[in-house]
């Protein structure tokens, strides 16, 4: 007895059951797994869940020790779950559908917790998102022509609704078909550039809508983290937050209905001067260039030290050269000076020789 819809992730959330059950479980089918989100605040079975225009899954009436009219809405992309206006009448097992003009239909019911038990109602309650209040149609068409609970509605492409099965005092296989007139406009998204932006960045959007039966007048962009950022076809903003924003785009056509959002990611990221690696990486590169600027003070030392040893050495090999020469003259000195006072010693000699008398014969 849990209530189940479609969210605009494609996801499937599947909310309350017996037992006054406030499960919200999420099934993902492109991976084949479920998850559980907040738990709905009002425990309840017999409940009747349907997506809004808006994105949000509603949950509606339901049962819980007696027939409900509490209405609550849970924000997917949020995790959240919030009260929203209650029905005008309090009822379960009744049929829920969105219509094409974005509002919400609730049509038969009863308010009994057995089956096939009266009453069995033929109302139609429509509730506004927008303005988060309910009415009761006042068109001649405005009851379902057979009264009945447990039964099913769905809507074809053309925007009829059609009302199957149920139970009135008997199990019934009668299917009476609803028209509402008027036509739900599209949204489209046609860019987010850049994509990722980094914070203080200018990011530009740009969207458009489409009506078969009328005109847009109005436009809605918000993000998950910042909430409502633009009424504007395209606009530029520099004020985003850092983070993942889920961004969100509707339209409005001349009767005031809205479209259902279409959605995008946009990822902000800091400024990379914040980013712990970049400083990480910024210190590194410091204190390497600071350890290049000392190995080069180094070296220039280095290099000064070997010029005035090359110059020592220079002046070293000039003095050795000036002693050598130095020293080759005065041995050369030396030597002329030993030869002639060798010479003057034999002169000397064979001078006395020659002067010596001679012996008597």
């Amino acid at each position: 007895m849990a209530g189940a819809a479609t969210g605009i992730d494609d996801k499937i959330y599947v909310v309350g059951g017996e037992n006054g059950a406030t499960k919200t479980q999420i099934y993902d089918p492109s991976t084949d797994t479920w998850t559980t989100g907040l738990d709905m605040p009002t425990g309840r079975s017999e409940l009747g869940v349907v997506r809004g225009s808006d994105g949000l899954i509603y949950a509606i009436g339901g049962y819980s020790v007696s027939a409900l009219s509490v209405v609550e809405a849970y924000n997917p992309s949020a995790n959240t779950w919030t009260t929203k206006a209650s029905m005008p009448s309090p009822k379960l097992e009744f049929g829920v559908a969105l219509g094409l003009d974005g509002k919400i239909y609730v049509i038969g019911g009863g308010t009994s917790y057995y089956n096939n038990n009266e009453p069995f109602l033929d109302t139609v309650e429509i509730y506004d998102h927008n303005t988060n209040t309910w009415s009761i149609p006042s068109w001649p068409e405005s009851k379902m022509p057979t009264a009945r609970k447990e039964f099913s509605i769905a809507m074809d492409a053309n925007g009829r609704f059609y009302a199957i099965g149920g139970a009135n005092g008997e199990y019934i296989d009668v299917n009476e078909q609803a028209i509402i007139d008027n036509a739900i406009p599209t949204a489209y998204i046609d860019s987010i550039s850049p994509n990722p932006a980094t914070r203080g960045q200018s990011i530009s959007f740009s969207g458009h809508g489409a009506d078969s039966d009328g005109s847009i007048k109005a436009y809605k962009w918000r993000s998950s983290i910042n909430g409502t950022i633009s009424s504007s076809a395209s606009f530029s903003v520099s004020t985003l937050a850092v983070g993942t924003h889920t961004i969100y785009f509707s339209v409005q056509d001349d009767t005031g209905t809205w479209s259902i959002e279409v959605m995008t990611i946009l990822t902000v990221n800091k400024p990379i001067a914040e980013d712990p690696t970049y400083q990480q990486l910024l210190n590194t590169n410091q204190t390497l260039n600071e350890r290049i600027d000392g190995l080069a003070q180094q070296n220039t030392e280095l290099e000064t030290a070997v010029d005035t040893l090359t110059e020592q050495n220079a002046n070293l090999t000039d003095k050795v050269n000036s002693l050598t020469q130095q020293l080759n003259t005065t041995t050369t000195m030396l030597l002329g000076t030993s030869i002639v006072t060798i010479m003057l010693v034999v002169v000397t000699i064979a001078v006395m020789y020659m002067r010596k008398p001679k012996a008597a014969a």
